[in-house]
This record gives structure tokens, sequence and C-alpha cells, in this order.
């Protein structure tokens, strides 16, 4: 997959350009308010990046000379142009400047497609990996959904042999992190908001809890005070630099539903709904379900995940098919003796032993391996940001809080 960043000063083009990004393929965007110098101060950071695309309404000295010194200075980043003035004397300075393309305001979708296909095949190579993003979301609080994300994560780097990050994003009092490791997290993701404007290989690297050689960890706040400092354009930020070093980014997106939530649900290629066979558990997860679809997310896109289930709930279990119209895709036995012994020692559940909730965790991450080895034309698609704010109720009240 090419990673692309976006790059204007006005926050309205900003989103029509990544909607129309989004429609001309399978790309992973990540946006930036602001102008190439801005850019300048942060590092190594888009050696991660792919594709730099700079909206300018009106092109200056100070922005010609800021790009070309990029464009020096990263020389893999193919580099377009959005601009209303297009005239040969604009194209010839921008070329000089180390833009690849010069593309008119207002944008024509099928001259940008035209554009991006170019710079991906040049690209295509560098990029033979692609970074799956699974989201677990909790129907109703206290079902087990860290838990399950944490160890799911663990089972995909001990098991599958793969690079994986863990992002805690539950914002009440995030623990993901201590569910499987006992080491403090040397940073939060509150704290690395904080300090975007410096955050390179080096900072990213510094900042995250190393279990492994091939599992890190992404801390959460741990207080619903301090999340509120997690902006959405500074979290983008930092998912774009991150998603590209690994394989998987697992995220813990708890139970509740807010742009910085949509914002990881939008990169996801499967949505996990954590669920116990409880009636106050169904109804959770039909106005979850109902709400997601509402947001443009495919229903191929879901997953039911029944957790603590005994044969006791197997008449709520038909209930919950029935109310919901779809069976869990996988069930997780009741085994609270095994799991709290796992919790109270902050390791991942597979070193205590191989029972059944170990074996039912190693079938999620199996599964979701398995399912990275799809064409990325299979990929289900959703509507981009954007193209949402236009939608119903639900969707409008949602977008308005992100802008």
């Amino acid at each position: 997959m090419i990673d692309i960043l976006t790059l204007s000063t006005d926050s309205a083009r900003l989103a029509q350009i990544v909607n129309l990004v989004g429609e001309c393929g399978n790309y992973r965007t990540t946006r930036v308010v602001g102008d190439a110098a801005m850019l300048l101060e942060r590092g190594d950071s888009l050696d991660l990046f792919d594709m730099l695309i700079v909206d300018a309404p009106s092109l200056d000295d100070v922005s010609l000379t800021s790009t070309a010194r990029l464009c020096r200075e990263h020389r893999h980043l193919t580099c377009i142009l959005v601009a209303p003035d297009a005239s040969p004397d604009t194209v010839i300075a921008a070329m000089r400047a180390g833009f690849r393309d010069v593309l008119g305001w207002p944008l024509d979708r099928h001259s940008l497609e035209d554009a991006l296909l170019r710079a991906q095949t040049q690209h295509s190579q560098r990029n033979a990996r692609e970074t799956q993003v699974v989201s677990f979301v909790s129907c109703k609080g206290g079902v087990g959904t860290s838990f399950i994300a944490s160890n799911v994560a663990h089972a995909l780097s001990t098991q599958r042999g793969k690079r994986v990050l863990l992002v805690d994003l539950c914002q009440l009092f995030g623990d993901a992190a201590f569910l499987v490791t006992d080491e403090t997290p040397p940073s939060t993701l509150p704290q690395m908001c904080a300090q975007v404007e410096r955050m390179d290989g080096a900072f990213f690297g510094a900042s995250v809890v190393h279990v492994s050689d091939s599992f890190d960890i992404l801390a959460g706040a741990g207080d619903p005070v301090k999340a509120a400092d997690i902006k959405v354009d500074r979290f983008e930020w930092i998912l774009g630099l991150a998603v590209p070093r690994y394989d998987f980014v697992i995220v813990d997106v708890g139970q509740t539903l807010n742009p910085l939530s949509i914002l990881a649900l939008d990169r996801s290629t499967q949505i996990h709904l954590v669920l116990q066979a409880t009636m106050p558990g169904v109804r959770a997860a039909r106005r979850l379900l109902e709400i997601l679809v509402s947001l443009g997310y495919a229903p191929n896109q879901l997953r039911l995940l029944l957790n603590r289930y005994t044969r006791h709930d197997e008449r709520t279990r038909a209930a919950l098919e029935q109310v919901l119209g779809m069976k869990p895709n996988h069930v997780i036995p009741e085994d609270a003796r095994a799991v709290l012994a796992a919790v109270n020692q902050g390791m991942p559940i597979a070193k205590a032993g191989s029972g059944s909730v170990t074996r039912s965790l190693q079938d999620i991450a199996a599964q979701i391996a398995g399912n990275a080895a799809a064409p990325a034309h299979e990929k289900p698609k959703t509507r981009s940001l954007f193209a949402r704010l236009r939608g119903d109720v639900v969707q409008s009240g949602a977008r308005h809080v992100a802008s």
C-alpha cells in the first residue's frame, strides 16, 4: 500500500483532497494542516511516506524553497502540487522545486488518479508488504476487550512471527500494557501528542514499550482527563508514522466512539465487536452495529467476538444471533482462574499454559494473519471521512466534532 502525506493550510480543502484520494484507489493518507516549512522540522519521519501532496492556495518563493529542500533530503518522496494557478510559469517553477506533477484546483479526479498511478508504479516494489490495522471495540464496559486485544497482539508476534504494535486507545483507564508486561511505559499517547513536532524514528522508538523484539505497545492515557489532550490531527500523524513500521497494528478502541476512535476504525481492515452473552450485551451490540453501519463500515469488515462463554449461555447466544442477524466469528470460553492468574501477574495468558482461552486467542490471531494474505483489492472499502460528513444525522454529529 502507498502511504501519502497531504499538506494544506486550509482544512476544508485538505478534507476534499483526502476524499478524492480515497476514491482513486487503495491508498493510506495522513493529513497535516500547515505548510512545507513545518515538515522540515520532523526529521526522518518523512522517510515512511511515499508521496507528498501539497495544496498551495497561493504559490510563493518560501513554499517552493521549503519543498525543494524536502525533495533533496527525501529523494524517494514523489511530490504533487495542487494549485489554482496551473500556468506554464507555475509548472516550470514547481518542477524546478522538485514536484513531479502540478494539478489545478478544483481537483479533477481523473487527473489525480493518473498522477497517483504514475507515482504508485515507482513505489510498488518498495511497498511489497502491507500493514493490517485491526480494531477491537467494546459493545459494553467490562467485557474483556483490552485483555483480548493485548493477547491477540502477543499471539501474532510470538506464534505468527509478525512485527506488531498494540495501540491503547481506551480513553477511560487505558491499562492494556499492564496486561502483558510489567514494564512501566516510557511515554503515553497524550505525552507523545504533546511533542508531535519532534516525532522522528528515534523518538517514536523511545516512546513505546518494547515487550519483545517484535512486539511494541503505545500506552494509553490511563486517565480520562489526560485523554482529552489527544488531538485528532496529532494522533493521525502518530498513526501515519507507526503503521508502516509493523506487519500488524492492533487497536484497543474501548467503548467510546468519537473522532479519535473513528480515525482508527477508518484505517482498519477488520473491526471486532466484543460482547458477552447477556441481554444488555445484545442490546448494546445491536446499537453499536447500527451506528457502525450508518457510518459506512462494510458488513464484511465487522466481526462478532463472544467472550466468557459458558454452556448456560446457549439461549442468549441464540437470541443474539437472531437479533443481530449474524453469528459470532469467534467464541472465547469462560476460564476465570486462568485469566485472573495472567492478569494479576501482568503476563500474556499463553505463558501461563495452553488452556482453552489461550487456544481461542491463538485462533483469532491465526484468522487475522490469514486474512492479511488476501489481495489488496479484496479489502473492504468504506466511505472517507469527508464523504461521510455529508451523510445522515449520526454521521454529521460525529464528524462535526472532528472538524
